[in-house]
């Protein structure tokens, strides 16, 4: 059944139209209190590769309040979880505790975040499994939380039992690779997954585990949302998105943004590398549309419900179909 944020029809409209704007809902319609800041530390992630211990650089990012869920957000390669911190931002004003690892992009034991010089996937099994782990004390996750959450000065905080894996560009294959290794190892830490948010996924050159992966995950009917840019060489030509259409099961997917660019996740967060790598710069409003969505889409994940407004014949999906924002993309 589904459900509606905005009852009366102007009410939604004028709300459509503001988060088109990128100025919320309740800008519109009430003056809110002013609300406490995101807070953003630092802490490390002990693990495993190659069968030596490493420690994975993270960032945490901490709601105003008590967090509904858990993000894991990716970035691919080349990036850092810096390139992700708009995105992560967002997510964090939206209720959700978010922690964003940086990950090696070329590794020669494969603990990088794409298939390259050798295969990734054991070490894409082994994050999977830190973050199925996630809730157990002493665990890996949950001791990075403890001094993230001491340095941030968030006591209050606690590891929340839903979560979502997102991820942009190769951590967009990581992150599914990961969720499927974690169905097959601990199907009750999977019942904790609400789903996968993917930003214009790529998939390796190498390999056949992003296919695979993604054709396990479509057949338990894990939900997945993508937002995908236009075919480019950053992202393989859409190769990634194209393989997610045929084999995820979805009764919808996600959108393409019409003007998009690889790094419009990023927005404010890119850098000069990802600039050069698109020979241009990210556009303001998709990276508001991306926030929108991905926000509201992973939080309906979280909750199994739908808000009407985000999806076709709502509001403000509909407004961008309208305005050549976006297109849907299709399901096969």
């Amino acid at each position: 059944m589904s459900r509606r944020r905005f009852r009366r029809p102007w009410v939604a409209t004028l709300a459509a139209i503001a988060m088109f704007f990128g100025v919320t809902p309740s800008a519109v319609l009430a003056t809110p209190a002013a609300r406490p800041p995101v807070v953003v530390s630092s802490s490390s992630v002990a693990t495993e590769c190659a069968g030596k211990p490493i420690r994975v650089a993270a960032r945490w990012y901490f709601p105003p309040g008590r967090p509904t869920a858990l993000v894991w957000l990716q970035h691919g390669f080349s990036r850092t979880a810096a390139n992700l911190d708009a995105v992560a931002r967002a997510y964090a004003d939206a209720g959700f505790l978010v922690v964003s690892p940086t990950l090696d992009s070329i590794n020669l034991g494969g603990c990088a975040v794409a298939f390259n010089i050798a295969d990734n996937a054991a070490f894409a099994r082994t994050i999977g499994g830190v973050f199925g782990s996630g809730r157990e004390a002493g665990s890996p996750l949950a001791t990075s939380l403890i001094r993230a959450r001491e340095a941030a000065h968030r006591p209050d905080v606690t590891m929340p039992y839903r979560m979502v894996f997102a991820g942009h560009s190769a951590g967009g294959e990581f992150v599914v690779v990961a969720a499927d290794a974690l169905r097959r190892a601990d199907p009750v830490a999977f019942r904790r997954l609400a789903g996968l948010m993917l930003f214009d996924p790529v998939n390796s050159f190498f390999g056949g585990h992003f296919a695979s992966a993604a054709s396990s995950l479509g057949a338990d009917r894990l939900p997945i949302r993508v937002i995908a840019s236009q075919p480019s060489v950053s992202n393989s030509f859409g190769s990634g998105v194209a393989v997610l259409e045929r084999t995820t099961r979805q009764e919808f997917l996600g959108s393409r943004l019409v003007t998009g660019i690889h790094i419009d996740a990023e927005g404010d967060s890119t850098d000069l590398i990802g600039e050069l790598s698109e020979v241009g710069t990210p556009r303001p409003r998709n990276g508001r549309v991306i926030r929108a969505l991905a926000t509201g889409w992973s939080s309906d994940m979280v909750t199994g419900s739908v808000t009407a407004t985000y999806y076709p014949g709502g509001d403000y999906y509909d407004l961008l179909l309208a305005t050549r924002t976006v297109t849907t993309l299709p399901v096969r």
